[in-house]
């Protein structure tokens, strides 16, 4: 950073950094953990790691929290705050081996004027659609204050549902994308909720439309959970009966020999075979 530059023009930032949770893992069992740095920083509160979590129910939960005392942004000529980017690195353990999950890269002058919410983003440079839930918190300490942000980068942001439809219709439209409104977790339209909730009929056990879709893509059955925290889910499955069926269907599981006192071919013999005729 140029030391010429007025004071005035380096607004000091406190940063508070909070890594919540990763959801949506294809793994059953192994440690998680995120690394993390403010780029060109060498302050020593500006790099730190989470603890090694173990992975349950395909997620891992951390709610870390750091405090950067201290980050210096650059009020450019044209008003706009320069860029500042915190990088996340999400690795894996299991069996002594570390493997990088994927990375994200946030950036800090985007969050000056925003509200500290929990967003929850896709990783980069990853084979996995698994996605980390970030918080960064900005309070300016010393500096000018008359100067403007860059807008939040909704590509990588998801947000449930339309987070996928917005990324998704980017990536068939590059050359468009931005001159088409685009569906954000931010801007949804209240016809496709009305939409929506009008052709769900819950049943009971179930959450309602909007809260089981994102329930889904958080790494969640979709279904409620009762007092102990158990998915209503399991406890339906659990109380399926077919007290009309008896015999075998191979690879089905389910018990059918026959049915109006008609015997089910598959259930007697498991060399069936279907046949097409050619020309």
């Amino acid at each position: 950073m140029n030391v010429l530059i007025p004071k005035s023009r380096r607004p000091k930032f406190a940063v508070k950094i909070t890594i919540h949770d990763l959801a949506n893992i294809p793994l059953v069992s192994g440690l998680v953990f995120v690394r993390w740095h403010i780029q060109d920083s060498a302050r020593g509160d500006a790099r730190g790691r989470t603890d090694k979590v173990p992975i349950k129910d395909h997620k891992a939960i951390w709610n870390y929290e750091m405090d950067v005392a201290r980050v210096r942004l650059v009020i450019e000529k044209d008003g706009m705050l320069s860029d500042k980017h915190v990088v996340f690195e999400v690795v894996s353990e299991y069996s002594g081996e570390k493997v990088e999950l994927g990375t994200l890269q946030l950036n800090i002058a985007e969050f000056v004027k925003e509200k500290a919410t929990g967003r929850r983003y896709l990783l980069h440079e990853s084979k996995i659609n698994s996605t980390i839930k970030i918080t960064l918190d900005c309070r300016q300490l010393s500096g000018d204050v008359n100067f403007s942000t860059p807008p939040l980068s909704s590509g990588q942001m998801f947000g449930g549902i339309t987070g996928v439809i917005a990324e998704q219709k980017e990536k068939d439209d590059p050359l468009h994308a931005s001159s088409q409104p685009i569906v954000t977790s931010q801007t949804i339209p209240s016809l496709y909720r009305k939409t929506l909730t009008a052709s769900w009929q819950r049943q009971e056990g179930e959450l309602p439309a909007e809260e089981c879709i994102e329930d889904i893509f958080a790494g969640g059955d979709g279904w409620a959970k009762d007092n102990n925290g158990v998915s209503r889910g399991r406890q339906v499955t659990n109380e399926l009966v077919f007290p009309d069926l008896a015999g075998t269907i191979p690879g089905a599981g389910i018990g059918l020999k026959r049915k109006n006192g008609e015997i089910m071919g598959w259930a007697e013999r498991d060399d069936l075979r279907s046949w097409r005729m050619t020309r």
